[in-house]
């Protein structure tokens, strides 16, 4: 199946530039190899664009992009509510596009989330393909390999849009290999430092894409072997942005990383559940066949690249370039088994999987390769056949099918309207008529969830700077339906610096181990004294809510709360700044008993020592 090699032209006479064009007859030969590789670019990626398409909708956890790009359009500030910086947004690029593409269009950020989640991964899957052809067009003729995976896996054409930043992430790392593999034959490439400031950006896609802007850095560095003046100016080029972002966040946010990864503990270990999460991936789909086939083929393109271009600068690039992507792809991978998954069917371990898939997208045309695709293209066939139940079930022990919850509970296949999750949520009616009643009332009211997730308003504190405070148990539809000067209580800690920063006590559903429970709530924004019978229906007796609110006004938690609702002054950016290190490591006992004797009479008990030094 290998193409015949391609007859050198002949050198140029001296002082007369080369052609670069074959001759005739080779490039007559050529044309028909040509149109195969253009079709192994257009038609998966256009396949894949009509299947985004088909499931195109936004999560929930798609709308808590949209209020802090809501408060910065109405000048309030990158936050969740009005006088409290907190970051909401785990992808920070993502949250700052959405807010420039609402602030051009006028138009519902929920709808552009979709659109250009749709438009960015389609790029981003062209650019992979583009780059992986170019990365073996030495070797002949290309087969489809690895590709066949993105057309068989449903997730992946889910998170094509779903309102979060995946469609962003597919498109940095589809341009990223793509700018990579221009950089693979060892010369000194014009455009190294756009393609370092590219690379750069991965961790403000996401944080934990980090490691991919290192193993592409470093296979870069490898490539280009630059001067120390070369390497410093492509560091300052990848470092620049987010390095500057993290002094600002950590002089307004007061913290290192967003919130939600102090809310999810982004940083804990449970390895067993991230195994099952892994498992509830690959099983539905029928990849563990898949996975040494692919494994096997990457072994091969590694072991020739090795032996037909040993000892040779471009072979060391060749095989740097080749390497990159399967190294971020493990130690990424690792990661995330590592923290244990997520919630989100699948949605954690698709970058991975994309990132492994890149060298083997397509592969050089040889017997063994031939024999590899055509078993891929029967498992194809077989995937995507009635042979293979749909995976569409609501849960599994260890994750969720949100799309489907989502489309059954709003009856909308494709939900892509703020509207729509606002008028056909199911726990969304109650909320309204409350809201509306709160804001009649006579003075400042808290709505809070009874055990029975029913809702119920109590009276304020007098001096709360909002009139009204809902408690988030979905935050991404109930801060799209509040008024942006209501306080939206988010119950799992993902807008809460106060839920965020709860000790992590117990293993449960990914991302959701800890609930602010009501009597921290009430605590912080009920009555000095509330009525005994909305203690009873929030479950908080009243000395335990008199134990919350001593511990509130205590030592590294007081300062907590400075660092997120003073005026943001210089002497606060400059405290915020400096103490951002212990903040984001502070963590207080759920228990407010436990809380309030740590750190009322606690080493930092009164000044907050452990933040403000």
């Amino acid at each position: 199946m290998r193409t015949p090699a391609t007859p050198e032209a002949a050198p140029s006479p001296p002082g007369q530039r080369a052609s670069s064009a074959p001759p005739p007859a080779v490039a007559e030969r050529l044309r028909p190899v040509r149109w195969w590789h253009a079709a192994l670019v257009a038609v998966p990626t256009a396949a894949l664009f009509v299947l985004g398409y088909r499931r195109r909708w936004i999560c929930d956890d798609g709308l808590i992009y949209l209020r802090p790009v809501r408060q910065i359009l109405a000048g309030n500030g990158p936050v969740f509510n009005v006088g409290e910086r907190a970051e909401s947004a785990t992808g920070t690029l993502w949250q700052w596009l959405l807010a420039l593409a609402t602030w051009v269009t006028g138009e519902d950020p929920a709808f552009l989330a979709v659109g250009l989640g749709l438009l960015l991964s389609t790029a981003g899957f062209a650019f992979a393909l583009l780059a992986t052809c170019r990365l073996h067009r030495g070797g002949g003729l290309l087969l489809p390999a690895g590709v066949f995976v993105l057309l068989a896996v449903p997730p992946f054409w889910s998170y094509m849009t779903s309102g979060l930043e995946s469609g962003l992430g597919a498109f940095w790392t589809g341009l990223s290999w793509w700018l990579l593999t221009r950089t693979r034959r060892g010369r000194e490439a014009r455009g190294a430092c756009a393609a370092a400031f590219v690379f750069g950006l991965g961790p403000l896609v996401r944080p934990d894409l980090a490691v991919v802007t290192a193993c592409f850095l470093a296979a870069q560095w490898w490539v280009l072997r630059p001067s120390r003046r070369g390497m410093a100016a492509m560091l300052a080029s990848a470092g620049a942005v987010p390095l500057a972002y993290e002094v600002f966040r950590a002089g307004y946010y007061g913290i290192l990383v967003p919130l939600p990864a102090i809310a999810k503990e982004a940083s804990a270990s449970d390895w067993s559940r991230g195994a099952g999460y892994v498992q509830e991936t690959l099983g539905p789909y029928w990849l563990w066949p898949v996975v040494p086939a692919l494994g096997a083929l990457a072994a091969l393109l590694v072991r020739r690249t090795r032996r037909e271009q040993r000892g040779r600068v471009p072979g060391r690039a060749s095989l740097a370039v080749l390497l990159a992507p399967l190294a971020a792809g493990l130690l990424l991978a690792g990661y995330v088994v590592r923290v244990g998954g997520d919630y989100m069917h699948a949605r954690m371990i698709l970058p991975a999987l994309l990132l492994l898939l890149l060298p083997v997208l397509v592969v050089p045309a040889t017997r063994v390769t031939g024999a590899a695709v055509v078993l891929l293209a029967v498992w194809l066939c077989a995937a995507v056949s009635p042979l293979r139940a749909p995976f569409d079930v609501r849960s599994t022990p260890g994750s969720f099918n949100v799309r489907s919850s989502d489309v059954d509970g709003l009856r909308d296949h494709n939900p892509v309207r703020t509207a729509t999750w606002v008028a056909n949520w199911p726990a969304l009616p109650e909320g309204r008529a409350m809201l509306a009643r709160a804001e009649r009332a006579p003075g400042p009211t808290l709505l809070y969830f009874d055990a029975g997730r029913r809702l119920h308003a109590t009276p304020m504190r007098t001096d709360a700077p909002y009139r009204v405070v809902i408690v988030g148990r979905h935050l991404g539809v109930t801060g799209a339906a509040a008024p942006l000067d209501a306080y939206v209580n988010d119950a799992w800690g993902l807008a809460s610096p106060i839920g965020a920063h709860l000790a992590l006590e117990r293993w449960s559903w990914p991302g959701h181990e800890k609930f602010l429970r009501n009597y921290w709530i009430f605590a912080e924004w009920a009555a000095e004294h509330p009525p005994q019978r909305d203690l009873l229906r929030a479950g908080a007796a009243r000395e335990t809510v008199l134990s919350a609110r001593a511990a509130l006004g205590c030592g590294d938690l007081a300062e907590l709360r400075q660092s997120v609702r003073a005026p943001l002054t210089a002497e606060r950016f400059w405290r915020n700044l400096t103490g951002s290190v212990e903040r984001t490591r502070f963590r207080f006992a759920r228990w407010p008993a436990a809380a309030q004797r740590a750190l009322c009479d606690g080493p930092s008990a009164g000044g907050g020592r452990g933040l403000t030094r």
